[in-house]
């Protein structure tokens, strides 16, 4: 059985629930699964013990997570070595602004060459705008560039722009790429008449 190392970064919880998603999904498919959130990785885990990895972040004013773009590049040896995928998690592609297709696709493509990466997969994702989570001035701000790109200014609630199906969809072809270790038993000896 293969043992995949999930790293993530999140700034508002949404990136986490589509990485328990993949998680779920992997262990469903009895592949052994540890996730760690990539600024609380501790200094015990080595990416040595892995045969694959998830890398999933999301994009905060442009850029995914300073610690993940650190751990990529101090591991993209053994990142390139084995099955991997990286996941985008990006407001660019919330609602149907016409633009963000290739905003997420620049933001995905910029990780990816400053770190020297080249995973297996690569997927960008809609985030969710965590209205009742952001503090007054951050609200204010995406509530003003949700208006000027079509999306929802409601913020009572949060919105999730999230396709489900298409999380499910690359976890079941990340559990495609991976080696499927089986343990061979050796048959029991004959008994020997006494």
């Amino acid at each position: 059985m293969s043992s995949i190392l999930i790293v993530y970064g999140t700034s508002y919880g949404h990136t986490t629930r589509i990485v328990d998603r993949i998680a779920g999904e992997l262990k469903r498919r009895s592949f052994q699964v540890t996730r760690w959130r990539g600024d609380q990785l501790p200094a015990h885990v080595d990416p040595e013990d892995f045969d694959a990895f998830v890398i999933a972040g999301s994009v905060l004013l442009g850029r995914h997570q300073r610690y993940l773009r650190s751990f990529v590049r101090r591991h993209r040896n053994r990142l390139n070595q084995v099955p991997s995928a990286f996941v985008s998690v990006s407001g660019a592609l919330m609602g149907d602004w016409e633009p963000g297709q290739e905003k997420a696709r620049k933001y995905l493509e910029r990780f990816l060459d400053r770190t020297g990466w080249h995973p297996s997969l690569a997927r960008s994702f809609a985030g969710n705008l965590a209205y009742t989570r952001y503090g007054p001035v951050t609200r204010w701000v995406m509530k003003r560039i949700s208006a000027r790109t079509g999306r929802p200014t409601d913020t009572r609630r949060d919105w999730d722009f999230t396709d489900w199906d298409a999380v499910d969809r690359l976890a079941a072809d990340f559990a495609t790429r991976l080696p499927q270790f089986s343990v061979s038993v050796a048959p029991l000896p004959e008994p020997h008449p006494v």
